[in-house]
């Protein structure tokens, strides 16, 4: 059957100027990126002041649960998400519908498995991630309200590149937001003035009503009269059509697997090697990874659906310029970020707490070597996005596991028993270098040739 051409009105995105719909992806999608993060970011920042050290390092052990839950949101979210753009694209409304709904109810059913398995396993889990018998029960105290709006947070996740994918960004940042400003709130109330237990239960508390918030207002966007978002059967047999969306949504996703394996990976290294000190800031500089990972993933995100869209009707000459405005971007976020730290790393700390003297002496070495990491990371992350955007899952997903599982876990298990806490960052900072030369590589295969129609 011929292919249906799509109708000007019903798709603005192939027509008028690229840099007028960058612009309204971007913002939003910078925007809901940074006010994620803000939840591990204000976190960190009221443990180390409001518990200590000993509350910073629990707060790493934490990092490899939220890097968990990103995972399955971002796997099944931007997998729906692409799959429904792509659909629209080439005008089949109802296919995307159906990407939509199975997008959805993945995200419920998997976060409720997901969430009780780890609240069975209790302290088991947060000694997997890095914790010992001195952070436990500080980690457990934290992560016992987190884990519990886990499914509501998937589903946030996935919500929000679904609500974009439907043409409404400043909603979805707007609903983001919202969550973001009671977790602050909340962080100020239940860590200081009312310091719940030792301090981390207010935390926990905090975050996880920010989090159903979210949630709330992401989902009750399919009430709204804007949307177009509609719940329709899958047109697949319902194993293939998940396979298919996996596939799909893998790529985006593995950034947040690295994030959950090489964090636990970091955690060990870093308390064989530097104790409670080194943990402690290793805590503050992956917080800090985690909201530039964030930002970076927006940029990749505001180009998904422009591109998405234009590769579904055969937009090769637009899709092309699309790529660099997303690549200019993440550049310069990714130089800024690194900037940041490597010019004042003990200043970074002092944004998070209170450094002893231990702390003081460990910082240079480890705040500058994980900042080197992060201008690669932008343009990898980037590069495996607008792949992902064209339906190349197979180089997409390779370069994407490779960052998050493959060169990172190796190095992480090599280096530092030789080099000692100078191995713990050298494997972080040569994973991103080696992966961004890899993604180079698949980027001048792919222009060689024509983008397929």
């Amino acid at each position: 059957m011929k292919k249906q051409r799509p109708h000007r009105p019903s798709d603005p995105l192939l027509y008028g100027p690229l840099r007028g719909h960058w612009r309204t992806y971007l913002v939003p999608a910078l925007g809901g990126a940074a006010v994620t993060s803000v939840y591990s970011i204000v976190d960190t920042i009221a443990i180390g002041y409001g518990v200590g050290p000993a509350g910073a390092a629990a707060a790493a052990v934490l990092v490899p649960s939220f890097g968990l839950m990103a995972f399955l949101g971002t796997l099944l979210g931007m997998g729906g998400a692409i799959l429904l753009a792509t659909a629209r694209g080439r005008g089949d409304r109802r296919e995307g519908d159906a990407w939509f709904t199975l997008s959805f109810l993945l995200c419920v059913i998997v976060g409720v498995i997901v969430a009780a398995s780890v609240l069975l396993a209790g302290d088991a889990f947060w000694r997997l991630c890095g914790a010992d018998d001195t952070i436990v029960r500080l980690a457990d105290e934290y992560g016992f309200w987190v884990v519990l709006t886990w499914p509501g947070a998937m589903l946030s996740l996935a919500m929000a590149c679904l609500v974009r994918n439907d043409g409404a960004p400043g909603y979805a940042l707007m609903a983001i937001i919202a969550g973001g400003v009671l977790n602050i709130l909340g962080d100020w109330l239940l860590v200081f003035p009312f310091k719940i237990g030792t301090g981390m239960a207010g935390a926990g508390i905090a975050t996880a009503a920010g989090c159903a918030l979210q949630t709330v207002l992401l989902v009750g966007y399919l009430f709204r009269r804007r949307s177009t978002l509609r719940f329709a059967p899958p047109s697949l047999w319902p194993r293939r059509a998940i396979r298919r969306l996996c596939a799909v949504g893998l790529a985006p996703a593995l950034p947040n697997a690295a994030v959950a394996v090489v964090v636990t990976l970091a955690n060990h290294q870093a308390m064989r090697h530097g104790g409670v000190a080194a943990l402690s800031i290793l805590g503050i500089m992956l917080s800090l990874s985690a909201l530039y990972q964030q930002l970076f993933n927006g940029v990749a995100q505001a180009l998904q659906p422009i591109v998405s869209v234009n590769y579904g009707a055969g937009g090769r000459a637009r899709i092309r310029r699309s790529f660099w405005l997303g690549a200019r971007m993440a550049f310069a976020l990714g130089l800024a970020c690194s900037l940041l730290s490597l010019l004042f790393p003990v200043g970074t700390l002092r944004l998070f707490m209170a450094p002893t003297p231990e702390v003081i002496a460990l910082a240079p070495r480890l705040v500058r070597g994980i900042a080197s990491s992060f201008l690669p990371m932008a343009l990898c992350i980037l590069a495996a996005g607008y792949l992902q955007a064209l339906l190349r899952t197979v180089p997409a997903a390779t370069i994407a596991l490779l960052r998050s599982i493959g060169l990172s876990a190796a190095l992480l298990l090599a280096l530092p028993p030789l080099l000692g806490l100078d191995g713990l960052w050298l494997a972080l900072t040569t994973t991103e270098w080696i992966t961004l030369l890899l993604a180079l590589v698949a980027l001048f295969r792919l222009w060689g040739r024509e983008i397929p129609r």
